[in-house]
């Protein structure tokens, strides 16, 4: 409980002091967020996780956070469907306190998401 609780909450805390522009981290293994810089040219519209961040915790990574900064309900989006193509990862998208966890389908090559809960920190 405590690991999910400080999980979300430092996502929480970037997303919020990012906004508006989206903020983007990694999780490490451990389930710790590292916030990491975004480098989109439309950051308020997109992210683009800097490749430095991703090569310096190479091995270390579970998964990907992103913020829909503003939005009720941040679901994911159909861009996002492009990101969950590398399954290597885990994805998640939120903002104030709502995250979601998605991923992609191939079987019906559709984005699927859940709302976010401490069952899926698992490696």
């Amino acid at each position: 409980m405590e690991k999910f609780k400080q999980l979300t909450d430092d996502m929480n805390i970037h997303s919020l002091s990012s906004y508006p522009r989206e903020a983007v981290g990694i999780i490490t293994k451990d389930f710790k967020y590292i916030p990491c810089k975004n480098l989109s040219k439309s950051p308020t519209l997109t992210f683009f996780l800097d490749p430095a961040a991703l090569v310096e915790h190479d091995g270390n990574i579970w998964g990907i956070f992103h913020s829909h900064p503003g939005d009720e309900n941040p679901i994911p989006s159909s861009e996002d469907k492009i990101s969950a193509a590398f399954n290597e990862y885990t994805f998640l998208v939120g903002f104030n306190n709502k995250f979601f966890i998605y991923w992609y389908d191939k079987n019906i090559d559709a984005l699927k998401f859940d709302k976010f809960k401490e069952e899926h920190l698992v490696n």
